[in-house]
């Protein structure tokens, strides 16, 4: 116990202070990086057994583009991984490397070439549309491995169109006036609703790069021999490369109940802003959660340092059965601009241990991140409010402009004033 203060020691608190906590700074990263403490990471949204995983065994075909039977693949919701096994030998009786493939993507379509030869097992037309600048690809153990992107959380029956192919260039009737002014052949799915409008459409085959990207600290790494380590600075870090949003920018609401065999924390969004961003950048790509057996963390890959809600339990639950989904709520369907409209949340639930167990709140600790803006008034911004018991902090990260970070410097000196005791006048250096 403690070890969630130590998260936020040194952390101005909008609602109070943390002068208080004894403990030295430290950072998600780090607390995620103890082995006693690892958790249960949530990063994508799993599909339906029987979308899971490939199995040929019961297959007609194979899952290559012409129903080759040389290519594994698996899924989640937001993404598709493509597997070959790289037959035959090079002149120089060389391993096949990166430097021998090329690889070339569009959102709906995909061309591999090996060694100047067209590998018609990895070439043609997905099942649904792509992010290509999300997706990824390499060469490892003799394998190319070919990482999608889904720009709409589904579940695919298979990686490609077949016999059904040429789906993408078909238009769709302008039922209403607006899709009319649109123009006829601006008419394909979603692109009535203003927030697609200027979304990057990816239509043309563009060359990708080998290699993964960079994972953020505290993420598993992908041979699971360790985590990535914490970046210098902790509390006062650079942005991380891979930052997309704050918390701030769309979350309107956060609420949290129990059941006598479950807990579930809901994230809520702003529908016009949740829409904006799943548009332009895939969902299993921004949102995380990481479940302790007496904790949970959801936050914002990029931002990790900066939560959404960070909290320690009242009692124990199981991460590895905690089952996260998108979802709709109508408890915060007021706090909508249009309260006609679907209000989207993230909803993380947790299996008591053990069940049936009843605990006299959910939380025992918790620290969330501000708010949405609800209003601007003569006495500054007026945000919508998170948990009833939580405590907002100060963002971390270095920006002298946001008087968070100022925030933090004081909250920092006068921790570790405390902990070391200094808090005479400076001595004269002889």
């Amino acid at each position: 116990e403690g070890w969630l203060r130590s998260l936020f020691c040194g952390r101005g608190a909008m609602n109070g202070n943390a002068n208080g906590l004894e403990e030295p700074p430290a950072d998600p990263a780090q607390v995620a990086a103890a082995p006693l403490l690892a958790p249960c990471r949530l990063r994508s949204f799993p599909v339906a057994v029987q979308f899971g995983v490939s199995d040929r065994a019961t297959s007609a075909g194979g899952y290559g583009a012409n129903e080759e039977t040389s290519v594994d693949w698996q899924q989640s919701q937001g993404q598709v991984m493509l597997i070959h096994r790289i037959e035959g030998q090079l002149p120089e009786r060389r391993p096949w490397t990166e430097e021998d493939v090329k690889v070339e993507m569009s959102s709906t379509s995909l061309q591999v070439t090996l060694a100047g030869e067209p590998l018609k097992a990895l070439t043609g037309n997905f099942l649904a549309q792509i992010f290509v600048f999300k997706s990824w690809w390499a060469v490892e153990d003799g394998c190319l491995i070919i990482n999608l992107y889904k720009r709409e959380l589904s579940s695919w029956k298979f990686p490609w169109h077949g016999k059904t192919q040429g789906m993408f260039k078909r238009q769709a009737f302008p039922w209403t006036q607006p899709q009319r002014e649109l123009g006829g052949t601006q008419i394909i799915a979603g692109q009535s609703n203003p927030n697609l409008q200027d979304v990057p459409k990816e239509e043309e085959l563009e060359e990708k790069a080998p290699g993964r990207p960079p994972l953020e600290a505290g993420e598993l790494l992908p041979d699971g021999s360790g985590v990535v380590p914490a970046v210098p600075g902790a509390l006062f870090a650079t942005r991380s490369p891979s930052y997309v949003c704050a918390p701030d920018d769309l979350c309107l609401g956060v609420t949290a109940e129990q059941t006598s065999h479950s807990i579930v924390v809901e994230v809520h969004f702003e529908t016009e802003r949740f829409e904006q961003l799943k548009a332009r950048y895939p969902l299993e790509a921004v949102l995380a959660a990481d479940v302790w057996e007496n904790a949970i963390c959801i936050f914002f890959q990029g931002d990790k340092q900066n939560p959404i809600v960070w909290g320690e339990l009242d009692g124990k639950v199981v991460p590895r059965g905690t089952t996260w989904r998108m979802t709709s709520s109508d408890s915060m369907r007021s706090r909508q601009l249009t309260a006609s409209k679907y209000s989207p949340a993230l909803q993380v639930k947790m299996s008591k241990s053990p069940a049936g167990a009843t605990w006299s709140k959910v939380f025992r600790e918790c620290w969330q991140h501000r708010l949405m803006v609800k209003e601007i008034t003569e006495a500054g911004p007026q945000r919508f409010q998170g948990l009833a018991d939580g405590k907002t902090f100060y963002r971390a990260g270095y920006n002298l402009n946001d008087p968070d970070f100022w925030g933090n410097v004081d909250g920092y000196v006068n921790a570790t004033m405390k902990r070391s005791g200094v808090d005479s006048a400076p001595r004269k250096l002889l």
